[in-house]
């Protein structure tokens, strides 16, 4: 091989090196990108499989915690408790509401259940976020109606019965929770619906449970311990918590498998690529060495 020749070879196996190293260290930052994907599949795995739900327990029967259940003064149906914020406020739902349900029913075990979308309090607010397909004059037309009005005109018109979409009134004004004593101040709250917020503010400590006495006053209820209310490990979700956290590890690993056996090749050919650059350098140099003799 001729001198110009070998240098130009020599040239040719260093551009191939240095593309063969970009890829394995772009095959490298790849695997570190399913590395983290599959740390956080795991992390919302075990979040699921251990979030937590309140319930209640009324006459020996356990179900999920809502405020309805909490503050209902009926010992049948509810648990004649109350809230109130770290201030002494009486914590109580907007005086009326609207509020957007979706019925989803649970693929393993058939059962259903209200997932809530969202709350207004508003009329205007809700025509613009649900109904946005009106037209202006009809907007100003509806807006006039109460919350009960157009929400039963929604649910008869509007509502989305393929996705199980309903708009439900609520009418829960100070007066008619018999919760809130002469002279108590009140914070409401429109987020009190939520069985998760629910939750989350007494766990958290910003609400605390006040139980009703027999003499119609409001005691603190230490709920850790309590026979009524309980904090209990959620396994509603575990099911599809566990299907979703098998599909992605099975295809995480598919991606990873790929991308070693490629790396293995990409490496294989470095060692082949670094062998001919260094055979090809040594003859350079002898032909250096051979052609520098002949002027010795």
């Amino acid at each position: 091989m001729g001198l110009a020749a070998s240098q130009g070879r020599l040239l040719s196996l260093t551009a191939r090196n240095h593309d063969l190293v970009y890829e394995a260290q772009q095959i490298s930052q790849q695997r570190l990108f399913l590395a983290e994907a599959t740390r956080e599949a795991a992390d919302k795995y075990n979040k699921a499989m251990n979030n937590t739900v309140m319930q209640a327990t009324i006459n020996g029967e356990k179900q999920q915690l809502t405020y309805d259940i909490l503050t209902s003064q009926d010992p049948f149906s509810g648990l004649c408790m109350r809230l109130v914020d770290n201030n002494g406020n009486v914590v109580v739902p907007p005086a009326e509401s609207l509020e957007i349900q979706q019925t989803v029913t649970d693929e393993t075990t058939g059962e259903t259940s209200k997932q809530l979308l969202g709350r207004f309090t508003s009329t205007s607010d809700f025509i613009n976020a649900r109904m946005s397909n009106l037209s202006e004059d009809e907007k100003s037309a509806l807006s006039s109606y109460s919350l009960a009005d157009i929400s039963a005109y929604y649910n008869n018109n509007y509502a989305d019965k393929d996705e199980n979409i309903s708009v439900v009134f609520r009418n829960k004004s100070v007066s008619n929770t018999n919760i809130v004593k002469s002279g108590e101040s009140v914070l409401y709250d429109e987020n009190i619906y939520d069985p998760k917020y629910l939750q989350q503010m007494i766990v958290s400590g910003e609400f605390k449970i006040q139980q009703a006495q027999p003499d119609g006053s409001f005691e603190d209820l230490v709920w850790q311990g309590s026979t009524t209310v309980s904090e209990v490990l959620d396994t509603s979700d575990d099911a599809a918590a566990e299907a979703e956290y098998e599909a992605a590890m099975i295809d995480l690993q598919k991606q990873d498998k790929i991308l070693e056996l490629r790396l293995e090749q990409v490496e294989t050919q470095q060692k082949a690529v670094s062998t001919e650059y260094d055979s090809v350098k040594s003859i350079i140099k002898e032909n250096v060495e051979d052609s520098f003799k002949t002027f010795a």
